[in-house]
């Protein structure tokens, strides 16, 4: 078989295929600020140049077939009033004041900006605030380098996060058993301007990389944070969100997912958004999550392309380079049951992940991880 590059390896895993070779995803914002040669993460968030730099050299260092570009996940949603702390080492959200006392007035207002998005959705465009532009500048720069090369992952969270983001996941789940009528009050507004907000933003994520795929993210389905209720009330947001997006993106645009949880409800998941072809694929947190991945490819690898395989804050974050070769072969030889199956871990890695050890991830799937 003819050696692909890794965009076309991606797209032909994506389609349930069998490329020439397993791909690979792997991201991270804070290597890539590692490699961008900037030393200051208050001077890299804001440069695009930088940005683009850095994941551009993480990209081919490590030669991966799957990446993303990205700073933090509060980004997009600092033009709804997200604020965020930026230090020394980290982006993190500001605590805010109503996190120690449960104040209703603050949805209130919350609603009433909201509000203003159906008579002016542009007032709320991401890109006028400095840290998204620099991040959607970056985009461009990473797509006209190596989009051709590699799959740019990219995309966000349905409406309902987008809420939980900007207020705060915890006092909103808080908050709608306080404040009996808040609920709905909130179902209202995520299912009207704030659906529409999230639609427009995401259309404008995967215009950035070229219509090459939309990454829907899973995160808020745990097993051990939402009950049963909570769940469907979020599946049923959801799956308007991405029914939409379809619509706006195109139907033929691979759906990637992202399932950022130890406990992950992969069996919800792929009832509610695989079983009816709304997603590409299953992106998750194994081996080191709740999930084994051997369950996992039992329940769905003849079904849906999997994406797992590399323990990030195991094997890969702690261990040897024998360690990593270990669980990768491992994780290839279950793969090779899948219908189609990418090495990735559950999240983007963290700092001083041992270069050697991620090294040796594309060194151990040239030698087991490929097809015929």
């Amino acid at each position: 078989m003819v050696e692909m590059t890794g965009l076309e390896r991606a797209l032909t895993y994506l389609r349930g295929e069998k490329p020439d070779k397993m791909p690979i995803w792997l991201e991270s914002v804070y290597l890539a600020w590692q490699y961008s040669g900037t030393r200051s993460l208050k001077e890299y968030i804001y440069d695009p140049k930088a940005i683009a730099l850095g994941h551009i050299r993480v990209a081919e260092k490590f030669r991966v077939d799957i990446t993303g570009v990205n700073t933090d996940q509060w980004v997009m949603y600092e033009i709804l009033g997200a604020e965020v702390e930026i230090l020394d080492h980290v982006v993190q959200a500001k605590i805010p004041p109503w996190r120690y006392r449960p104040d209703r007035s603050v949805y209130d207002r919350f609603i009433e900006k909201v509000e203003r998005i159906e008579k002016n959705l542009n007032e709320f465009d991401p890109r006028k605030c400095r840290r998204a532009k620099a991040l959607f500048d970056a985009w461009k720069i990473v797509a006209e380098k190596i989009g051709k090369k590699v799959l740019l992952r990219q995309g966000i969270l349905g409406p309902a996060a987008t809420l939980a983001l900007t207020i705060g996941m915890t006092e909103a789940m808080r908050d709608v058993m306080i404040f009996p009528d808040l609920l709905g009050t909130l179902t209202k507004m995520v299912r009207g301007p704030l659906m529409e907000w999230t639609v427009d933003v995401a259309y404008k994520m995967v215009e950035a990389v070229n219509f090459t795929n939309f990454c829907m993210g899973f995160s808020g389905y745990d097993r051990s944070l939402l009950n049963p209720e909570l769940r469907e009330w979020l599946a049923q947001i959801d799956l308007e969100y991405l029914n939409r997006v379809r619509d706006r993106i195109g139907k033929d645009v691979p759906i990637t997912t992202h399932v950022c949880s130890w406990d992950p409800d992969l069996d919800f998941i792929y009832e509610r958004f695989g079983k009816p072809k709304l997603i590409n694929e299953l992106q998750f947190y194994a081996p080191g999550s709740t999930y084994p991945l051997e369950k996992a490819v039992e329940n769905f690898g003849d079904k849906i392309p999997l994406c797992a395989g590399i323990d990030h804050l195991g094997p890969l974050f702690t261990g040897t380079p024998e360690d990593v070769e270990v669980m990768v072969k491992r994780s290839i030889e279950l793969g090779r049951k899948c219908i189609s199956f990418a090495l990735g871990p559950g999240c983007g890695l963290s700092p001083n992940t041992p270069e050697e050890n991620l090294l040796k991830i594309a060194e151990v799937r040239d030698r087991y991880g490929r097809y015929g």
